[in-house]
């Protein structure tokens, strides 16, 4: 089945190679997240949007106005591109939406592709891991004991396929992944990733807001559990017998 995608450009990017940036939902729903942030914190230029007869039927709602969920933001100043979805996307239309993402790549020239993600590896809260098809870019951020390397394994979806044409291709597409909670939201990896990409991208990226958010959940999680333990301790005491 062919997904028909189609990018629908609102205004030109007119920057020289510019870095483009993907933010997807997927573990922890870290990508869309970081990619909402950095709409946000640099200020990006709604410039494009995403179209495909696969994609759900609805708009995304941000400061009262309707949006397309998948679509395209840009910042002249700093020359980055994102392309951010706020929806799943499905599986048939994967493969074809990589493809047009690659191309879309080359079509605004852009320097390398780094998308942004989440892992549940249980290992390191507050670790960062990198998976590149560029061995230099790894390396750099190796050095700087910014990120921790993948050896073995498999990544799947979009950057998955785009991480295997950039190695065949000798085009660099990375992929920063935060250890997140599986299931929910989880804005402190959505901190974690963005970190890492000020520092690549050599940006200041303000995670202010994430880093409340996610204060705030672990301390509901915190009260969850303590209310928790409370009640199992009030139904395993023995009542009076005469009330």
């Amino acid at each position: 089945m062919v997904a028909n995608i189609e990018i629908h450009k609102i205004s030109e990017i007119k920057g020289k190679n510019p870095v483009l940036v993907l933010g997807f939902p997927g573990v922890g729903l870290v990508g869309s997240v970081a990619g909402s942030q950095m709409v946000d914190a640099l200020s990006m230029e709604f410039v494009g949007y995403v179209t495909s007869p696969t994609f759900a039927p609805l708009a995304a709602i941000h400061d009262y106005i309707p949006l397309p969920p998948v679509r395209i933001h840009y910042s002249p100043k700093y020359n980055v591109v994102l392309l951010l979805s706020e929806m799943s996307i499905p599986t048939s239309t994967i493969s074809d939406l990589a493809d047009k993402v690659f191309e879309f790549a080359h079509t605004i020239d852009a320097s390398y592709v780094v998308s942004l993600g989440g892992i549940s590896l249980k290992d390191d809260e507050n670790a960062v891991y990198v998976v590149a098809s560029d061995k230099k870019i790894s390396k750099n951020l190796l050095a700087k004991k910014l990120v921790k390397p993948i050896k073995e394994g498999a990544t799947t979806g979009v950057i998955g396929i785009l991480l295997a044409k950039g190695a065949i291709e000798n085009f660099p597409v990375v992929s920063l992944l935060g250890e997140a909670a599986e299931d929910g939201l989880d804005p402190k990896a959505s901190s974690n990733v963005l970190r890492v990409l000020s520092q690549m991208l050599n940006v200041s990226i303000s995670t202010n807001m994430l880093d409340k958010e996610a204060k705030e959940i672990s301390k509901a999680i915190k009260d969850s559990v303590i209310k928790s333990k409370i009640r199992r301790a009030d139904e395993s005491t023995p009542g009076s017998m005469y009330g």
